[in-house]
């Protein structure tokens, strides 16, 4: 009999119910083969202990599925000790961490394996299934082994019971590794869905005490971004190392997504350094969302742009990292659903160095003095994510668009991820004053604003029209010129739906007072309005 693929992490103070149990998911499991059973008994459960050890006699017997094995809790008298002290004996790829109140599907083993991407289990994932009761919340937890060898237990070891999956799922959906198995129902037998009756276990894991302590322990987690400081995998701080690491909360970081010099790369760094931003980390993509290969002279602009910010800014801390696209690209995805799970991972890679304030700006993204400020007071009010309005500049040479109202995300807090690009999954809070002069459809050559668009994640969004755009927009930009599409809209934007880029004027002297001169002879003329 070979190594098991899935692992029943499963602990119980139920005697009664453990044989019955261990039996459904048994039966239910298309191959038992390939099944391991995990039981944890508290130590001094004494009942529990007996049917346990009788379980193990009749596998020995009968040998019906991969494992049984019984381990003794000697932690706390609580689910989470249990299923972590469970979890700590597995052999599986993948662990399940069973309830007595859990009716699996048929052929659960089968529907599981079944789920994309295909070698979901050697690598770091987690499942949402579907419960029947609560949705929202992972109360039945999966998770490969790869993702509990990344954290050295299932629940954080501190809880009692309430709020332990809130935290599992969060942190799940945080680091991005989760796969969306709604359509399999495990069904959650729980009381109160009156599916069956209260007893008096029930009483003290749901108890008010449980719920105060769980609900105070997750909401301080939260604020700290759920930090590994306990279990086998927590690092181990000095006095001095604490107090540098506690002082990172209040810093405010830049995370950009960066292939090449976008235009003005050094000179919103350099920007962003003026703001009050000493770390800045640049995410690199190896790929473009086409799939196509960056540039090897890219790359080298990269590097030009790092070692002239080494130079004119010494002190500022420059991270860089490469993201292998092909990892984050599922089969059918699109171009933006990958950009959106590299954008998430990026977030993770920062928060790795324990920053909970990120920043984020584009290459291309130039922030008006006074911004970072502005931006500060909403988050340390504890606004998750903000957007602000800003000016685009389309053309060579570049115009600014009047009265436009696109937004853009220039900050993401906490555990917060992106539900869509750079969209966040929560409500964002928005400035209401133009924040940003965006250079989007603004290069040096009109080659490179193409290619920028071509390229970009929206490119393949039948709700976009970049063609015509680069045909018959693109080209004439300047003041007075109006577009009037195929729909009949009117308008200078690629969006077919509506536009949000009415025309383009001409800049104005306290726009163009902002703007670096290194870029001037990119842009339009300077009117006095």
């Amino acid at each position: 009999m070979g190594e098991p693929i899935f692992s029943l992490a499963y602990t119980s103070v139920r005697a009664n119910l453990i044989p019955r149990v261990v039996a459904l998911w048994l039966e239910r499991a298309a191959s038992k083969s390939q099944v391991e059973i995990v039981l944890a008994v508290d130590e001094d459960d004494a009942e529990s202990l007996k049917v346990a050890a009788r379980l193990v006699s009749d596998w020995a017997a009968n040998n019906t599925c991969g494992r049984v094995h019984v381990v003794i809790n000697s932690g706390p008298k609580t689910c989470v000790s249990g299923w972590n002290t469970a979890a700590a004996a597995t052999t599986g790829k993948v662990i399940i961490c069973v309830a007595d109140d859990f009716v699996p599907p048929k052929g659960w083993d089968t529907l599981l394996l079944g789920l994309q991407p295909a070698d979901w289990l050697d690598k770091e994932h987690v499942v949402h299934t579907e419960d029947g009761y609560v949705h929202d919340i992972f109360v039945l937890s999966i998770l490969t082994r790869v993702r509990y060898e990344r954290y050295g237990y299932v629940f954080y070891p501190k809880y009692l019971s309430l709020f332990c999956d809130t935290e599992f799922g969060e942190v799940a959906t945080r680091d991005g590794v989760v796969i969306q198995a709604m359509h399999l129902l495990f069904e959650h037998c729980h009381p109160d869905c009156h599916k069956r009756q209260r007893d008096t276990v029930d009483t003290v894991h749901a108890s008010q005490e449980r719920w105060n302590a769980g609900e105070q322990l997750f909401k301080f987690r939260r604020m700290l971004n759920f930090p590994v400081d306990d279990g086998p995998k927590a690092v181990q701080y000095t006095k001095k190392e604490l107090q540098a690491e506690a002082s990172k909360s209040d810093d405010f970081v830049a995370y950009m997504q960066v292939t090449r010099d976008d235009f003005c790369l050094a000179e919103v760094c350099i920007r962003l350094y003026e703001e009050g931003v000493r770390q800045i980390f640049w995410s690199e993509p190896d790929e473009y969302w086409s799939a196509e290969p960056i540039e090897a002279e890219f790359s080298r602009q990269l590097d030009a742009v790092a070692q002239e910010l080494a130079v004119k800014v010494p002190d500022l801390v420059l991270r860089r990292k490469v993201f292998r696209v092909k990892e984050f690209r599922l089969p059918g995805a699109s171009r933006i659903e990958t950009e959106t799970r590299v954008r998430n991972e990026s977030l993770e890679w920062v928060r790795g160095y324990g920053y909970h304030h990120i920043l984020v700006v584009d290459g291309d993204e130039l922030w008006l003095k006074g911004t970072l400020p502005i931006i500060k007071q909403f988050a340390l009010q504890g606004h998750g994510a903000i957007s602000t309005h800003m000016v685009p500049s389309i053309g060579l040479p570049g115009y600014p668009v009047d009265q436009a109202t696109d937004v853009a995300v220039v900050y993401i807090g906490s555990t917060h991820t992106f539900k869509c690009c750079r969209s966040p999954h929560i409500r964002q809070t928005i400035v209401k004053v133009s924040r940003i002069i965006h250079f989007t459809g603004t290069r040096r050559t009109m080659e490179e604003t193409i290619s920028k668009h071509r390229r970009g994640g929206h490119y393949d969004d039948p709700d976009y029209d970049f063609e015509t755009w680069i045909k018959d927009v693109l080209p004439n930009i300047k003041p007075g010129f109006v577009y009037k599409w195929p729909n009949g809209l009117e308008g200078l934007h690629m969006y077919v739906k509506w536009q949000i880029w009415p025309r383009v004027r001409n800049w104005r002297p306290e726009e163009l007072a902002e703007i670096p001169e290194s870029l001037h002879p990119f842009l339009g003329p300077v009117v006095n309005v």
